[in-house]
C-alpha cells in the first residue's frame, strides 16, 4: 500500500476504517463532554466548577472538529453526525456512558482512564500520514495534556487527603477500572491504518504503557490499581453495543435536533 507521508486525501479503501476510528475518539469525547457538563454550579469548590465546566466544554468541541473532519467523507454536516445517528451508531465505550451520580470521585477516576488514554491515542494520530489528520490531533494533543495533568492531580489530591476521600476514590476505582480496559476494544480496520501510517504504532504496546503509567500514579497517592487488557472476543461500545445508561443519555443529547433537525450545533 502506498504510503500517505506527502499526502492530504484519505484513500477510498482505509475511509471505512478511519471512521470507525474517528468516531470512536468523537463519541467518547462526545458523551464524555455532556456527562461532566452535569457538573456545571456543582463542582467541589469554586475554582474546580469552572475548570471542570471548561474541560467539559473542550471535549465537546474536540468532539465536533472531529466530525467536521468526518463530515466530507460521509456526506453529512458536523450536527448530522454528531446527534443524527440511532444509539447502535455510536461507538464510545461505556465508561463515559455511565452517570456518576454527583459522586465525584467516580467523575474524576473517569477523566483518568478516559484521558490518559486519549492522550496516547491522539499522540498516535498526531504523527499520522493522513496530513489534516495530524494537524488536527497535534492541536487537541496541547489541551489532552492539561486534561491528564488535570485529572491526575486530582487522583493525588484524593488518595493523599483524608479516609475518607481516599475510600471514596479508592471505591471509584474499584468500580471503573473493568469498564476502563475496553477503551481498548478495536475499531474494524485497525490494522490497515496502522499498516499505513495513519495510526502509527509506537515500539511498546499503547496497553502496557497505558497501565504502567496509571498504576504508578495510583501506587504514588497510596491507591490500588490493577488493569488488565479486554478479553478477546469480547464486544462492546465500539461495535455499537451499549449500556441501558447510554438510551437515555441520547434522548437527552438528540432532544434539540429530534425537534429541529436543521438545528445548528
Amino acid at each position: 500500500m502506498t504510503r500517505m507521508s506527502e499526502m492530504d486525501q484519505l484513500p477510498e479503501d482505509l475511509r471505512s476504517p478511519l471512521t470507525e476510528l474517528l468516531l470512536s475518539l468523537a463519541d467518547d469525547k462526545l458523551v464524555l463532554g455532556h456527562r461532566n457538563s452535569d457538573w456545571t454550579g456543582l463542582g467541589p469548590i469554586l475554582e474546580e466548577d469552572i475548570a471542570f465546566s471548561s474541560l467539559a466544554q473542550d471535549e465537546i468541541g474536540h468532539a465536533g472538529a472531529l466530525f467536521q473532519l468526518l463530515a466530507p467523507w460521509l456526506n453529512q454536516t458536523a450536527d448530522q453526525i454528531a446527534y443524527g445517528r440511532k444509539p447502535q451508531e455510536y461507538r464510545c465505550a461505556e465508561i463515559v456512558e455511565l452517570p456518576d451520580d454527583f459522586e465525584w470521585g467516580f467523575a474524576i477516576v473517569r477523566q483518568f482512564f478516559c484521558d490518559n488514554f486519549d492522550l496516547m491515542r491522539l499522540e498516535r494520530l498526531s504523527r499520522s500520514s493522513l496530513a489534516p489528520l495530524a494537524a488536527l490531533a497535534r492541536r487537541q494533543l496541547a489541551e489532552e495534556r492539561i486534561h491528564a495533568e488535570h485529572a491526575n492531580a486530582w487522583i493525588q489530591r484524593l488518595g493523599r487527603g483524608t479516609d475518607e476521600s481516599r475510600q471514596r476514590v479508592q471505591a471509584a476505582l474499584d468500580t471503573l477500572s473493568p469498564f476502563a480496559s475496553m477503551l481498548f476494544e478495536a475499531t474494524p480496520g485497525a490494522d490497515q491504518l496502522e499498516s499505513a501510517d495513519i495510526y502509527p504504532r509506537r515500539s511498546s504496546e499503547m496497553f502496557d504503557r497505558w497501565r504502567a503509567e496509571l498504576e504508578t500514579t495510583a501506587r504514588n497517592s497510596g491507591l490500588r490499581l490493577q488493569l488488565t487488557p479486554p478479553s478477546s472476543g469480547v464486544l462492546g461500545g465500539r461495535r455499537g453495543r451499549h449500556s441501558a445508561a447510554f438510551d437515555e443519555l441520547w434522548k437527552e443529547m438528540t432532544e434539540v435536533s429530534g425537534v429541529e433537525p436543521q438545528a445548528a450545533w
